[in-house]
């Protein structure tokens, strides 16, 4: 046996022996296991999802939010690979579709007989509800991957640079931009702008809210949510990926790493404020606000005190969808297709459905039923039982 042959079973035989003396050594891992998705329990069946109908639009690969959107007795939903389809309400008939050959970030917003949509290079499209017929298509600063909004005038666009732009509804001619400043890192993904009370509503990197005039872009209040107090840069990501909702005259927003935030939009001064890391969607059910906080624990505040009402946390880790709220249920779907239906007093259990082999990825609800999309691009409408 050679001098090398020797060093070399010497170094294995301390390695293999004192493995555990060295396990500081690895850096690249951290101290704690991996934790994985919480296992689903045996629960009781209270209500019980119906479904009506079922649509295919396939779907290769997700770029943004693709969201359903409802407009005239008609559910519009638009596939990454621009496959665009629009089926009866009612029935789940074809009513027509059409490629449009873009490749699209943003999934739909369908108002003012006008569908519109973002594209991932660069392009805000305007086309006809009646029949998918192209009417403008303009250029924007940068991608987007939340849908537009449309105010009857113009239809307003986030992209991923910090800018909101306003863009003439009948001819696609920007009228207005406003630049926000973004901070050194911020997560991939953009706020959804809505319109309400006569003003567009975004939220943006830098955790502040904007009331912005639909014609003019004018400023009318910027409202912060979250505060940047990290000591590093990524705990200093503030960023409200989610979309507020407004509940008697009070603004709601919540950011990932900060808080959420009750704003009074009469004086712009806020009403409470509590800690929570999200990046979710808000909806509200009676005297509650639902968020699915950054770990997938549900959570219920009191729109009038921001007191927490409840917690459900049997589905922590599950990839939660953005919730819906219909009747007196909060509705989550999660990675594994399931749905899971909430009462939204309580935060129990009410029933669950496995509803497809794949992720869930958004559920929105309409009058007494849910429209529920997974990744494989399929469109399932549901009435509780």
């Amino acid at each position: 046996m050679n001098r090398f042959q020797k060093v070399f079973i010497l170094f294995s035989i301390f390695s293999l022996s004192s493995c555990s003396s060295l396990g500081w050594l690895k850096f690249w891992d951290g101290d704690e296991e991996e934790e994985g998705p919480t296992e689903l329990y045996a629960i009781s069946d209270n209500r019980e999802l119906d479904r009506e109908w079922s649509v295919s639009n396939g779907n290769d690969i997700s770029y943004g939010r693709l969201i359903p959107a409802v407009y005239d007795g008609t559910v519009f939903y638009i596939n990454s690979l621009g496959y665009i389809s629009a089926v009866d309400l009612d029935t789940g008939n074809l009513q027509w579709s059409k490629n449009t050959q873009d490749i699209v970030s943003t999934g739909l917003d369908v108002n003012f007989k006008t569908i519109s949509y973002g594209t991932l290079d660069g392009s805000i499209v305007a086309l006809d509800h009646a029949d998918g017929k192209e009417i403008w298509r303009s250029s924007t600063s940068s991608e987007s991957l939340s849908p537009p909004a449309n105010s009857g005038s113009h239809l307003i666009i986030q992209t991923i640079d910090g800018r909101v732009a306003g863009y003439e509804l009948k001819t696609g001619k920007r009228d207005w931009f406003h630049q926000t400043v973004l901070p050194s890192l911020t997560l991939r993904g953009t706020s959804r702008p809505f319109v309400n009370q006569g003003f567009v509503f975004t939220g943006f990197a830098s955790g502040k809210v904007a009331m912005i005039y639909p014609d003019s872009g004018a400023i009318r209040l910027e409202l912060p949510v979250a505060v940047n107090e990290g000591k590093s840069e990524l705990e200093r990501i503030i960023d409200i990926d989610g979309k507020p909702i407004i509940v008697d005259n009070t603004l709601i927003a919540a950011s990932y790493q900060g808080s959420i935030t009750a704003i009074n939009l009469r004086d712009g001064r806020p009403s409470w404020q509590e800690e929570i890391s999200t990046v979710k969607d808000l909806t509200s059910n009676g005297n509650r606000v639902i968020a699915v906080d950054s770990k997938d624990i549900v959570k219920a505040f009191g729109t009038a005190t921001g007191a927490i009402i409840w917690e459900q946390d049997d589905l922590k880790l599950r990839k939660l969808t953005s919730p819906a709220s219909i009747s007196n249920l909060v509705v989550v779907g999660d990675a594994e297709g399931y749905v899971h239906l909430l009462n939204a007093k309580s935060g129990n259990f009410e029933g669950r459905e496995k509803v497809s082999r794949n992720a869930i990825t958004e559920i929105i609800s309409k009058g007494n039923y849910l429209l529920v999309a997974d990744t494989a691009g399929r469109v399932q409408k549901f009435s509780v039982k």
